[in-house]
């Protein structure tokens, strides 16, 4: 069994240095070695024990949630850039944070560069289906303004992503629209159906409307990532809503306090399913280097999620497979 080696960034988070460095608990696999990266005096008050698993590498400079991006921010010596460059010395196989995205992105992009081919990067996440599977989701925030080429590429990544990783066979791809004809949508949209359809390097199924994400329709959904990222917090704020609705109403008597008594564990189950926590993260598709992005309100399990993630994905040789496959993306 292959040893795999995560850099993940302590000090990246609403709650960091305590969530990541909790989520730490939940790791059971044998072969994961962890480099926690952030100030050394707080992840130790936040370890309720040593583990051999884990190394504390210290690091006091750290991006905050509400920085903006800057050439100086970039330059520092944060933990959250040190998490990026031991994936780019080899020191990790992948790197992880629940910090600013807009920062783990831009360093992920300055010091791991781009497949080569490739022009800009997405980020993928994972969304149940009521099919009982897994939809990826792109882009959920890591290009705003794209260009139609570049919504085709991250279509032609989520493909092989689905397929690489998750073993599913000629994924069918869709566009995120207003309408399912060709017509319909803004110059992006249009511009980007035209380039799917005369490609055969996916398996383009059209347009898909909102509605329709967790359909299981499609094994990928593409669009911008201005749009994927309001979708994604919709539709977590839906869910949170919408559980919290239905045990208010299930509670209003005693026939449906009762009820919820012997449906406690089909409403669990429910949960589980349509929780972000399950999925913990998203890939950063694009740049020469395995990045898992979280969520910045992760929970420790959530975060656990995502190193369960960044696994498999290390684990199916995702990356080596379609830097191999360059010919693909262009």
């Amino acid at each position: 069994m292959m040893e795999i080696k995560l850099a993940l960034d302590a000090m990246g988070g609403d709650n960091a240095p305590a969530y990541p460095v909790k989520s730490c608990e939940f790791v059971k696999e044998k072969n994961l070695k962890i480099f926690l990266i952030g100030d050394k005096e707080k992840i130790k008050k936040n370890l309720k024990k040593d583990f051999n698993f884990l190394e504390i590498i210290n690091c006091n400079d750290f991006i905050s949630m509400g920085e903006k991006i800057s050439y100086s921010l970039l330059k520092r010596e944060t933990s959250m850039k040190l998490a990026i460059q031991f994936v780019k010395e080899g020191k990790a196989d992948f790197s992880l944070s629940a910090g600013n995205t807009a920062a783990f992105v831009s360093l992920a992009i300055s010091e791991l560069g781009m497949i080569e081919g490739i022009e800009r990067p997405s980020i993928a996440v994972l969304f149940p289906n009521i099919l009982g599977g897994i939809t990826v989701f792109m882009d959920a925030g890591a290009n705003i303004n794209p260009k139609p080429n570049h919504l085709f590429q991250a279509g032609i990544l989520g493909s092989l992503y689905s397929k690489i990783v998750f073993g599913i066979k000629n994924p069918k791809v869709a566009l995120l629209n207003v309408g399912e004809e060709e017509t319909k949508g803004d110059e992006l949209r249009k511009q980007t159906y035209k380039l799917f359809k005369e490609s055969d390097k996916v398996n383009f199924i059209g347009n898909i409307e909102g509605h329709e994400i967790f359909s299981g329709k499609a094994d990928v959904v593409v669009t911008d990532g201005f749009t994927g990222n309001v979708v994604l917090k919709t539709s977590e704020g839906i869910t949170r809503s919408f559980r919290t609705i239905l045990m208010k109403e299930i509670r209003k008597n005693l026939i449906g306090k009762i009820g919820s008594i012997l449906l406690m564990r089909n409403l669990k189950n429910f949960a589980k399913k349509v929780d972000y926590a399950e999925y913990g993260g998203g890939i950063l598709l694009g740049v020469n280097g395995n990045v898992i992005i979280s969520h910045g309100r992760s929970s420790p399990r959530a975060i656990y999620s995502a190193i369960k993630l960044g696994e498999k994905i290390v684990e199916t040789k995702f990356l080596e497979k379609i830097k191999e496959m360059k010919w693909e993306l262009k």
